[in-house]
């Protein structure tokens, strides 16, 4: 069986990583989606935040493939948490060179650590290319339109966060 591990951040989960997993699915039997949650990186929403915003926008999207993703909390190293959940893939999107280089040097760090867990390297899908977590919660921070960036629900979910300030 394989068993697939898209792990990030997720703050907050964009169209792109929404690419990531559906393109992740055709290869792997079950995948896991890791929140990382490290307390050295400032995070705009909880991670308790994230996981239920997660778990709502792929209970909507992936209806008929649901049972094949679950979604958990790590912190500390990746290939622990893999290895806890007997994952033998980790799957990284790549949008750019300078994401490649970064991640590169990740893989074969974590091979080094655990021999038995591949990564793969899944390039972003052209049209999403330019989206990234960062870009929208600048975007949103100015109140410009994310809609084309992220799901309805974690649209709704941000522009009433800031609508609050």
């Amino acid at each position: 069986m394989t068993k697939g591990l898209y792990a990030g951040t997720f703050d907050p989960l964009s169209n792109g990583h929404l690419d990531i997993i559906k393109r992740s699915l055709s290869f792997c039997d079950h995948l896991i989606i890791g929140i990382g949650d490290n307390s050295a990186k400032k995070t705009l929403l909880p991670t308790k935040t994230r996981l239920d915003l997660i778990n709502r926008v792929l209970d909507d999207v992936f209806k008929q493939d649901r049972a094949r993703i679950s979604v958990g909390i790590f912190d500390g190293l990746l290939v622990n948490f893999a290895k806890n959940i007997s994952a033998n893939i980790l799957i990284r999107g790549i949008r750019s060179v300078s994401d490649f280089e970064y991640e590169i040097n990740l893989a074969n760090i974590n091979k080094t650590l655990e021999s038995n867990i591949e990564t793969i390297f899944l390039p972003t899908s052209p049209d999403l290319a330019v989206v990234s977590s960062s870009m929208i919660k600048e975007i949103i921070k100015y109140n410009g339109d994310i809609s084309p960036f992220v799901h309805p629900f974690i649209r709704q979910y941000l522009t009433s966060m800031f609508a609050q300030d």
